[in-house]
């Protein structure tokens, strides 16, 4: 689930080269299961072709007080990415409650059930699978432990369970599976043994050529270590080392998993804060051996919420699933693997993981089963909707990379929202991170150029993460927002540009809004400036232009008259045709409001107040708009619906000609929706080629609708799904200079990026 706040609402925190194939991004989604609630960690085997999937709770996201007490099994044989003509839930077992994750142990073909009311179910594989269900209707054995059990891994050298548990105090408790297992459960009502970790295990594995166990912390808040576990010395049988404190090796920020690659002897820990997965030599940092351990491990730059990494030796890859962009990474173990780490500095490749649209949608997908020997993966939503996607692994991995996604070029400008000047090919961004604006030359930095991109000169403001708006092309004035010190800053572009900077350091005068002001939106034909601000984002400013600009701040004392709109109204747009302002409301809890509101701006403007306590129509759109962006010439409003990324992104279509400040007869009609990426943002349009461009901050790309056949009148080009051009992670920003075709998109992930691509011609 997505809780974002974006330029035009309180100040936010961030969090994330080839050349543009400009073609749509390819999912690798092949199908979808629908399971009995919201799912675990899964596993599978493929000597049964049984996929497993532990059902926390009956309903998607566990919104209610019940738990669980089964897995789902899914046979795969004819549910992969090659056939899925009977992708269905096959049987149930029954286990403890609450089962957050399953182990496999091959030899015995019994399934170890981890659940999070502190018990590990012992499951009798061979009577329950995919053919053979007689033995699901009950676990053989239940394992009494206590504590938060997240996850397990095991030994088949030393026949021992590793379970990690996150409380009360953090621990990795140690089975004999030898005498607790499928075929025999003598042994599961003995007491187990525990190793400490106060650290805060959620995830752990086992390197079998060491007999060691790693385990992945993420501690009381956001971890950075993983334990170094010796495996010989506490194991089943042996427990003479289990109470000797572990070595760490410090990885990235809230390692969310930990997988070992056996063919290469690599740790591979995936990073979640950090979009990183960090690569630990096991040869020199293991149990025996823990020189490797005392220094920070090289990491391969994945995505926005690297969550899970598993390896597939037969294609030389470990996937990395990264959930706040919907995609996997292709990690080649060949060159970034512990004895050689020259191939970790390049970004893998990466797919886009599951569909954008229904049927099958995924969310925010964080964990996945392998089978290598079908090249496929299962994907779910720990804890999310009750649904498993089917992708194929053979198109994008360290071998094959036809269906990897081509990104647009980007250069590490950290910057949050911009505006383009045409006339001087000058682009405005506020800096994520500092406070001022940053003055680009577009000359250097297009779509075909990419070297010139650091800012010339820069634009103080109070604060960083500035909302660049509206410029006012007679005037030569950039009105932006700081939205810390409540101000609106009326800049002078005639003396900051990409040919003459010499101004930009100047005093700009500024108008006192009030608190998180967004981005000022002008009305050129009234002199009308409206900005939404306010601590519930429901208030818009209303403010004459005429006498605060850069070439008249005589006015810039005035008092804005106010129009009261829908909670979190982020961004709004006006058509300078109708004189009219249309204002979104996302609502609180984030997308649950599916409103905008049209205000009538003949009555509502800098000169003329009459009107701003009226709103004139409210539209229902889908859950949670955020951005919004008119075309006058097709007379067409665009409303970019969020959902919050739990169900499929869209834009909806109003006619702008009959639902507008003076003319209201269409408002409550049926407008048309266009499918786009995950969780959308901001919207753009470039009137010259009819596109418009929509940022989908969780799935990392920009959609194109074509407008010309996507509009008020026409839309016939509504019915297919916007293509959409991959772009760095989390694209928050986005800007269009018409006259050079170069689209700018300003991903938040990572520190900041700026991703540059050729718009439609």
């Amino acid at each position: 689930m997505l809780l974002l706040a974006i330029g035009s609402a309180a100040p936010v925190v961030a969090i994330a080269q080839t050349t543009s194939s400009h073609a749509s991004t390819i999912s690798i989604q092949r199908g979808s299961i629908e399971i009995g609630g919201s799912p675990g960690v899964p596993i599978a085997n493929p000597a049964t072709s049984t996929l497993y999937v532990p059902i926390q709770c009956p309903t998607s996201y566990c919104a209610t007080s019940s738990v669980s007490h089964v897995v789902d099994v899914i046979g795969t044989s004819h549910c992969n990415p090659g056939d899925v003509s009977d992708c269905r839930v096959v049987a149930r077992a029954r286990v403890g409650n609450t089962p957050l994750a399953a182990t496999l142990d091959v030899s015995t073909d019994t399934i170890y059930v981890e659940n999070g009311t502190g018990t590990v179910s012992v499951v009798d594989g061979a009577h329950c699978n995919a053919l053979v269900t007689s033995g699901c209707g009950h676990s053989l054995a239940t394992i009494a432990i206590g504590g938060f059990l997240v996850a397990g891994a095991f030994n088949p050298k030393t026949r021992t369970l590793y379970v990690a548990s996150l409380g009360p105090v953090g621990d990795i408790v140690v089975i004999n599976a030898a005498r607790c297992n499928a075929l025999t459960i003598t042994g599961c009502g003995q007491p187990v043994r525990e190793i400490a970790d106060s650290l805060g295990p959620d995830a752990v594995d086992v390197d079998t050529a060491t007999d060691t166990v790693y385990a992945a912390n993420v501690g009381t808040g956001n971890g950075n270590t993983v334990s170094v576990i010796n495996g010989a010395a506490c194991n089943g049988t042996t427990g003479s080392g289990c109470g000797v404190a572990p070595p760490t090796v410090t990885v990235g920020s809230d390692p969310y998993w930990a997988s070992v690659d056996q063919a290469t002897n690599t740790v591979y820990v995936a990073n979640y804060n950090d979009g990183t997965v960090s690569v630990i030599d096991g040869a020199r940092c293991n149990a025996t051996m823990t020189a490797g351990c005392r220094k920070t491990p090289p990491v391969a730059s994945t995505g926005a919420g690297t969550a899970y990494v598993a390896a597939d030796d037969s294609l030389h890859t470990v996937f990395a699933l990264n959930q706040n962009d919907d995609t996997l990474s292709a990690i080649d173990t060949r060159h970034c693997r512990g004895s050689t780490t020259a191939g970790c500095r390049k970004a893998p490749p990466a797919a886009q993981a599951g569909s954008n649209h229904n049927p099958g949608y995924t969310g925010f997908p964080n964990a996945f089963a392998l089978l290598p020997q079908d090249d496929s993966a299962y994907l779910v939503n720990v804890g999310g909707e009750n649904r498993v996607s089917v992708v194929t692994l053979s198109s994008c991995n360290a071998i094959t990379t036809t269906a990897c996604r081509v990104p647009a070029p980007r250069v590490p400008n950290a910057d949050y929202l911009a505006s383009v000047d045409p006339s001087t090919n000058t682009i405005y961004a506020g800096s994520l991170t500092q406070p001022d604006i940053d003055v680009i030359n577009g000359a250097t930095c297009d779509a075909k150029h990419h070297a010139g991109c650091a800012p010339i000169a820069e634009i103080p403001m109070a604060d960083p993460q500035a909302n660049v708006g509206s410029i006012d092309s007679h005037t030569h004035t950039l009105y932006a927002s700081d939205p810390y010190s409540d101000t609106v800053s009326a800049i002078n572009i005639v003396a900051c540009n990409a040919a003459n900077s010499a101004g930009c350091s100047a005093h700009a005068p500024t108008l006192i809004v009030g608190q998180y002001p967004g981005s000022p939106v002008l009305n050129p034909a009234t002199k009308s400036l409206y900005i939404p601000f306010g601590a519930s984002g429901n208030e818009i400013a209303v403010v004459n232009a005429a006498t605060c600009s850069a070439a008249d701040s005589s006015g810039c004392g005035q008092t804005p008259a106010l129009i009261t709109v829908g909670v979190n109204t982020l961004d709004i747009a006006v058509s300078a045709k109708t004189d009219t302002v249309y204002a979104p409301s996302v609502g609180n809890p984030f997308a649950s409001g599916d409103t905008v509101d049209v205000i009538n701006g003949a009555t509502c403007d800098g000169t003329d107040h009459t009107g701003c306590g009226q709103i004139a129509a409210t539209v229902t759109v889908g859950l949670g708009p955020v951005g919004v962006a008119v075309n006058d010439d097709t007379n067409t409003v665009y409303v970019a619906n969020n959902f919050n990324g739990d169900s499929p992104g869209t834009v909806s279509v109003i006619d702008a000609a009959t639902c507008n400040g003076s003319t209201t007869t269409g408002c409550t009609s049926h407008h048309p929706m266009v499918a786009i990426g995950r969780s959308p943002l901001l919207l753009a349009i470039d009137a010259k080629s009819d596109t418009v461009y929509i940022t989908d901050f969780s799935s990392a790309g920009v959609s194109e609708v074509d407008g010309a056949t996507c509009n008020a009148t026409i839309t016939s080009g509504c019915q297919t799904p916007a293509r959409e051009q991959a772009v760095g992670s989390q694209p928050n920003g986005i800007a269009v200079n018409p006259d050079t075709d170069t689209v700018y998109a300003l991903n938040l992930f990572g520190g900041g990026s700026l991703s540059i691509f050729a718009g439609r011609t």
